[in-house]
């Protein structure tokens, strides 16, 4: 989808000001259709909903405000513009709590104007990407942002399906890189608690005073440095799903008190002497098998008990039977649109190198392969030599050397600017991304 394609409205009864806008919009490419007032904007809205609206809050008649409600429960998706005089910014900040994306103070500068607007339709057009790359899933294939058909992964999606409703504690179970993360998200995303946040926590490598720190929060003046109160990560996700990340990595001394915040369902701020009830969702996940840990002497038994509701267990790649091709499809697409490569399948003999892989960092590894592949790419489809060398001599070995994808993109903008000879405006255009982007990549990556 390009810009071309994301429909605005603008709603001011300021001519001079809708004039002026318009044009700035025009001049960036973007199409607008133009109100004086509400009624008419809202008539054509129910009818043929806009990607973005940009309205005054001071209008004849129905005011912005009203206007930015009755979008929003027409179409949440909808992102919100809204427009205010210097004296009115308490009312703008309502405009905020209530959906918008964002505010400007009149006089507007255009050039502040134009960055904000193509802030909002870049992000407009990546999540309709991602909506047309899900509907290109096949039904049945996936659960949220995880994909797969095989047998191993439908009987986790009936599972989930299962225990969604209830507020069970869940432990993830699986090797790095086969998507506990993304499971754990679904599982958030269908439940009961996914109107309130969700917070993920990794508890391996912190002290147990950081870790209380991190998870509990404390009062002002409790301990040296504690300059004012903060709330901790289990109290941001109260009403939400906390995520417990790496578990098995959590101190035993630590385990004691998170027992407790399971048991009682309320904590204590370091400092404090007052309890804060919670309402939350705990979700755990480990790479290791936490009963085995319990059997060593390296996690509690009873902690283990009570987060060992429900134990869902994810298989490694290569025993997802049916799902490569599945997923080598969905990463090819989405590495050839963040790379805008013209990239639109595998060759016969790429294909046979992957099935015969045995992915020991399961689908980050396949991610991170195909997403190099891509960059590498020179023709419409991956070839041999697009693929790490390790993999192309047939071998298979743990020690396979995966860039990341941060690497991979310092590659492709090292060779973009050779070829485009170091002329910025060239490359940005290649990139389509804004030379301002462009420098800050230049620069992240040591490039000038």
């Amino acid at each position: 989808m390009d810009s071309s394609n994301v429909s605005i409205a603008l709603i001011d009864d300021d001519i001079t000001t809708a004039q002026r806008l318009e044009e700035g919009l025009i001049a960036l490419g973007y199409p607008v259709d133009v109100f004086a007032d509400g009624e008419p904007f809202l008539d054509r809205f129910l009818l043929s909903p806009y990607d973005l609206v940009i309205t005054d809050l001071k209008l004849r008649g129905m005011s912005g405000l009203e206007i930015l409600r009755r979008v929003k429960s027409k179409r949440e998706e909808t992102e919100v513009v809204v427009i205010t005089g210097f004296g009115s910014v308490d009312t703008a900040v309502d405009a905020i709590r209530s959906g918008a994306f964002h505010y400007l103070t009149k006089p507007i500068r255009l050039y502040e104007f134009q960055n904000l607007i193509k802030r909002i339709i870049e992000k407009i057009i990546l999540r309709n990407e991602a909506r047309n790359l899900r509907a290109s899933i096949p039904r049945g294939a996936g659960l949220g942002d995880i994909i797969g058909c095989s047998p191993e992964m439908n009987k986790i999606f009936r599972m989930v399906e299962k225990v969604v409703p209830l507020s069970c504690s869940i432990l993830i179970q699986g090797e790095s890189g086969t998507g506990k993360e993304l499971l754990a998200k679904a599982i958030h995303q269908l439940n009961p608690h996914r109107k309130g946040p969700m917070v993920s926590f990794n508890c391996g490598g912190f002290s147990n005073e950081l870790l209380a720190n991190e998870l509990f929060g404390h009062e002002r003046g409790s301990f040296t440095g504690a300059h004012r109160a903060k709330k901790g990560l289990l109290e941001a996700a109260d009403h939400g799903t906390v995520l417990l990340d790496e578990i098995g990595e959590m101190p035993l001394d630590m385990q004691v008190k998170l027992l407790r915040v399971l048991q009682e369902k309320q904590i204590y701020r370091i400092g404090s002497t007052k309890p804060i009830s919670l309402d939350i969702r705990v979700l755990a996940a480990s790479n290791k098998n936490i009963r085995e840990e319990v059997e060593k002497g390296r996690f509690r038994e009873d902690l283990f008990f009570r987060l060992n509701v429900v134990t869902i267990s994810l298989p490694r790649l290569v025993e997802r039977e049916g799902d490569l091709p599945l997923l080598m499809n969905h990463f090819l697409r989405r590495a050839a649109r963040m790379y805008q490569k013209e990239v639109s399948g595998f060759s016969q003999e790429v294909k046979e190198a992957l099935e015969k892989y045995h992915f020991p960092g399961n689908i980050r590894e396949l991610k991170n392969i195909t997403a190099r592949a891509v960059i590498l790419s020179e023709g419409p489809e991956i070839q041999l030599d697009d693929l790490p060398q390790s993999l192309r001599k047939g071998f298979s070995p743990d020690t396979v050397e995966i860039k990341t994808l941060e690497d991979l993109e310092k590659d492709y903008l090292r060779r973009v600017l050779a070829k485009k000879q170091h002329n910025r405006t060239e490359v940005a255009k290649v990139l389509g991304i804004t030379r301002s982007t462009l420098w800050r990549k230049i620069k992240k990556y040591g490039l000038e």
